[in-house]
């Protein structure tokens, strides 16, 4: 503990700034409840007690305001009863003069730095707090000192010319660190200095989601690894390049390290159970849910999962429970009175479900959520600010050592991270091949090729038949245009002779008058000729 009894100034003004920020940021806060009264000053002081831990189930409500003086309280105590110690002993007084001074030089900063900040802030009270805030410029800077080393050795690693995430140079002969879900595509690590080179995935390990890249560079800068099992909750992190321009996140471990449980599966649908136990018939289909993918439909009727029989609602969720996320699955399904396989990757249930949306939507604000960001065996929480594309590199203490490699980002306000402890041994396995992707996966492998071996065989015939019905479509196809252009010909006769027929009634219509008159005539003619004959004219 002596280190923190000597420190320089510059490392002291490090951490008064901190006690400084986190005080204003409290007093703001006080200050929106109970106003102050008129004609007094409040005063911004640092806790000398750190934040109580909070429940792991309330994982959206674990942002703690991290006091500064929370780690260092204990350490100045224990330095005192180590200087105690000292004085029993043989130690000379010199030293103790020495301590005595580095003491007071360091209340005396730390008074000058409140004092300062208290009176700054009291003037600039209709300013944002934000600009106080832990992601602000002037204190992201503060940790400059200890993040200069650490930077080198943190690499973006990128898909095409998208960043997916961050990577940790782990062996100077070109081997990076990061996290495996987030990959996909042709990918390479982008150096500090803006080049980018090839890389290829070595080693996957699936509990903890890393994976190990080999990219042809040595002599890399590797940074400091802590000794320390895993930060408490409290102390002080900072992650490189997690923000915007490249810069810094800054944050405080919020709940410590434990194990994060897995989602539970889900397939996608509402069901009811179908008439006498046999199986459960498909109400709905979510949307975008693996039962979606699958081409399930309203009104079929699962009675069976794999090797589960499914006789109603209960037995779909405990066949389910046998299984895990991203599980390929096999349901029995009848269709319209005939038997059909459909095949899907079970999802996340915390995902896709419409119970979650809200709550999903909510926790999301603000930041891009991990593909991946349940299931660890073993990560603390902080509240650093990170994206899903920010995650695989490392974060860091005030020492600037590396004390765990960010793992996700499971929410508005929580950050995941997997302590040094667990990654060691973990980088060690990775470099011998044996968990390389092939062997990995296995399992998947082979199950998607033997899929793919009985599509071929199931399926063998549908070229030829294909063949065989196109032949047929240009037949039919050509004897359509055949008879389109005979209807052509034909309205074009027709269009003549509607024609001839409109002349000719015209022409009838008046010869059907002029014989009306004619006969009009003959019958005037007629009377006349009759009444000459009798004489009655």
């Amino acid at each position: 503990m002596k280190k923190y009894i000597q420190l320089t100034s510059t490392v002291a003004l490090l951490f008064l700034f901190l006690v400084a920020t986190v005080g204003a940021q409290e007093a703001t806060e006080g200050q929106s409840q109970e106003k102050p009264k008129k004609g007094t000053t409040e005063s911004v002081q640092p806790s000398d007690k750190p934040e109580s831990k909070k429940s792991d189930s309330a994982d959206s409500k674990q942002e703690e305001k991290g006091d500064a003086d929370s780690g260092s309280s204990k350490d100045n105590l224990k330095s005192k009863s180590d200087g105690k110690s000292e004085e029993k002993s043989d130690s000379k007084k010199d030293q103790d003069k020495d301590k005595g001074s580095d003491d007071a030089e360091t209340k005396s900063l730390a008074e000058k730095a409140r004092t300062s900040f208290r009176n700054r802030f009291n003037s600039k009270k209709s300013q944002s707090v934000s600009k106080f805030s832990k992601q602000s410029d002037q204190f992201v800077s503060i940790f400059d000192p200890i993040l200069g080393s650490i930077d080198a050795s943190t690499v973006q690693v990128v898909s095409g010319t998208r960043q997916v995430a961050l990577g940790t140079v782990v062996d100077a002969n070109g081997f990076v660190l990061t996290k495996a879900s987030e990959l996909k595509g042709k990918l390479g690590v982008e150096m500090p200095d803006g080049k980018v080179l090839l890389a290829t995935v070595i080693g996957i390990d699936k509990p903890t989601d890393l994976a190990l890249l080999k990219i042809d560079a040595t002599d890399l800068p590797v940074g400091q690894w802590s000794a320390d099992p895993t930060p408490q909750t409290g102390r002080w992190l900072a992650t490189p390049k997690a923000g915007e321009d490249g810069k810094a996140t800054i944050g405080v471990v919020s709940v410590d390290a434990r194990e994060i449980p897995p989602s539970k599966p889900f397939i996608g649908i509402m069901m009811e159970d179908a008439e006498e136990n046999k199986g459960v018939r498909i109400t709905q289909v979510i949307d975008n849910s693996p039962a979606d993918f699958a081409d399930i439909l309203v009104g079929d009727v699962i009675f069976k999962l794999d090797d589960y029989e499914i006789k109603d609602s209960r037995g779909v969720r405990d066949a389910i429970g046998q299984f895990e996320v991203n599980d390929r699955v096999t349901l029995g399904v009848l269709r319209e009175d005939k038997e059909i396989e459909l095949r899907l990757n079970l999802g996340e249930q915390d995902k896709i479900s419409p119970n979650s949306k809200r709550s999903n939507m909510q926790n999301s604000m603000g930041s891009v959520l991990s593909r991946r960001r349940k299931k660890f065996p073993m990560a603390f929480q902080h509240d650093s600010m990170l994206t899903s594309k920010t995650c695989g590199g490392p974060v860091v203490d005030l020492s600037g050592k590396i004390v765990g490699i960010n793992i996700a980002r499971a929410g508005r306000v929580s950050s995941l991270a997997l302590p040094v402890s667990e990654i060691r041994d973990i980088v060690k396995e990775l470099k011998t091949g044996d968990k390389s992707p092939e062997k990995v996966n296995k399992v998947e492998i082979a199950s998607i090729s033997s899929e793919l071996s009985e599509m071929d065989e199931k399926y063998s015939h549908l070229p030829n038949k294909k063949t065989v019905l196109e032949q047929k479509y240009n037949q039919e196809r050509a004897r359509v245009e055949e008879l389109n252009k005979s209807i052509s010909d034909l309205k074009k006769r027709l269009k003549v002779i509607e024609e001839k027929k409109a002349v000719y009634g015209k022409d009838l219509k008046s010869l059907k008058g002029q014989i009306t008159n004619v006969e009009k005539t003959r019958q005037r003619l007629e009377a006349d000729l009759e009444q000459l004959r009798i004489g009655s004219r």
